[in-house]
């Protein structure tokens, strides 16, 4: 069974060492809110985006579901760049009246 979303966040805020105080006046809440805030199975998003925001922590990946999280990273791998090695003979780099510095980086070796 997966952790409600306020245990995670605990859990985060314990690994910060920063303090409960600490945490509700960079989150602009009460510490009595914190505790609460710990005891939810579900959070309003800008809430959770602030709190990940202090904590320097993406809360949002962990409740993605894995083949979206896959997808993901799949997706994120991809360049937008394709290089195609071309070679030409010496004969066709003439004849294309190309920059000479060009020419050196194209002629086959």
């Amino acid at each position: 069974m997966e952790k409600k979303i306020g245990e995670q966040i605990r859990e985060h805020v314990l690994a910060s060492k920063m303090g409960i105080t600490r945490f509700a006046k960079a989150i602009h809440n009460e510490r009595s809110n914190v505790y609460d805030i710990f005891k939810r199975d579900n959070i309003d998003i800008k809430l959770l985006k602030k709190i990940g925001q202090v904590l320097k922590y993406d809360f949002f990946q962990d409740l993605l579901q894995p083949e979206t999280k896959q997808s993901l990273v799949l997706k994120s791998n991809i360049s937008d760049k394709i290089f195609i090695e071309i070679r030409l003979q010496n004969d066709v780099l003439s004849n294309l009246n190309l920059d000479e510095k060009i020419v050196k980086i194209l002629q086959p070796e």
